[in-house]
């Protein structure tokens, strides 16, 4: 009964195509195509589990029909069963396998976080375009490779933060009017899946929930605090309700040196029945929002109230899966440089289990470019 109840629930979240693709992809079963247009099969996929199957495949099938040309994941099982699904001819026994099909234009890349930057750096020595899921690095030497890998090439370069491209997040940019000598407060409360000892998330080389959770957050403060300027200068504290999961039921609060406030608080007490639920609320000048699981939104802005619905619920992933393909669209990847930066430095300090640290994005930009510079 509660399969079916999960069922109906998510059909009136996310619609009925993409619920069928979530379900579809828990049972790994064959989907019917969804587009009938002839595109020539020039992406690779490396990593086939669940995001891949019900986010990345969903999109790219129902935006291009059967482009992937060819997959890869270290569990032969989720490779064949989503090749099959998706109708994917090459599964491939190797990344090296995928990364020399002929043909391929675009990779994306969606494995366990620690080989991220890893496959991104052999698929950009070969010529491609590569999309990576968050995060784009757990560690500030994978992140030195990956953009040294980056300068060295003449491809494109795309990362999975998703929440930058949700409608309610473009709809605040297009209303809001920007001070650039004002503050700008945001908050994000986040309840999240609950992670048993066991699960990969845990594993030390992947980065905490810093890197696999709380960096969407981050990055969303980067983009936001971009539409006015970032700040430089950020006071950083943080809570910790218990020290031996310092990455579980954990609040993030930063201040600036441009008086800014951003808060997030990870809370992972229970599995939520619907998935990841999200409040934000969001203050900067006269205008006031609050954006509810990203399926309501509102603003007020003086006396004026603005107030949307999102349905299917939108997080922003179609947009971010199809950043390859919608030109002038896409977002500043220096934000993602920057933000990459701040998550790391939280991640640190989640691992040492510090309270308090200051972060300079110039400081830590300029470190990092010698960094990538020197041969």
């Amino acid at each position: 009964m509660s399969a079916l109840a999960k069922l109906v629930r998510f059909t009136k979240i996310y619609g009925p195509g993409r619920t069928f693709f979530k379900a579809a992809a828990r049972l790994r079963l064959g989907i019917p195509a969804l587009s009938f247009r002839r595109r020539s099969l020039d992406i690779g996929l490396i990593g086939c589990g669940q995001f891949a199957y019900s986010t990345i495949g969903y999109f790219l099938q129902k935006t291009f029909g059967a482009r992937i040309a060819a997959c890869y994941d270290v569990d032969f099982k989720a490779r064949d069963t989503l090749g099959r699904a998706l109708g994917v001819r090459a599964r491939c026994a190797t990344a090296e396998e995928l990364l020399a099909t002929p043909g391929l234009r675009t990779v994306f890349i969606a494995s366990n976080h620690a080989t991220h930057a890893p496959y991104a750096v052999q698929a950009l020595a070969r010529g491609l375009d590569v999309y990576i899921e968050k995060p784009i690095a757990v560690s500030h030497n994978q992140l030195v490779t990956l953009l040294r890998a980056h300068r060295s090439s003449n491809v494109r370069l795309f990362a999975g933060y998703n929440r930058p491209y949700s409608a309610a997040i473009r709809e605040l940019r297009d209303r809001i009017n920007i001070d650039r000598t004002k503050g700008i407060t945001q908050q994000c409360f986040v309840v999240g899946h609950m992670l048993g000892p066991d699960h990969w998330y845990r594993q030390p080389e992947e980065g905490t929930r810093v890197c696999g959770n709380i960096g969407h957050w981050l990055d969303l403060m980067v983009h936001v605090f971009s539409w006015r300027g970032l700040p430089d200068r950020l006071d950083i504290s943080i809570a910790y309700a218990d020290l031996t999961e310092p990455d579980d039921n954990i609040c993030i609060s930063i201040t600036s040196d441009r008086s800014d406030l951003f808060s997030v608080m990870l809370t992972s007490r229970c599995e939520p029945f619907e998935g990841i639920n999200e409040s934000i609320n969001f203050q900067h000048g006269e205008t006031i929002c609050k954006i509810d699981d990203f399926r309501r939104m509102t603003i007020w802005q003086g006396p004026r109230i603005i107030q949307r619905q999102y349905w299917p619920k939108d997080v922003g992933h179609r947009l971010a899966v199809l950043q390859p393909y919608i030109g002038n669209r896409v977002r500043d990847w220096h934000e993602v440089e920057l933000s990459t930066l701040l998550m790391l430095h939280i991640a640190d300090m989640v691992r040492a289990r510090r309270r308090q640290s200051t972060f300079s994005f110039e400081e830590s930009w300029e470190q990092l470019l010698r960094e990538v510079e020197s041969q």
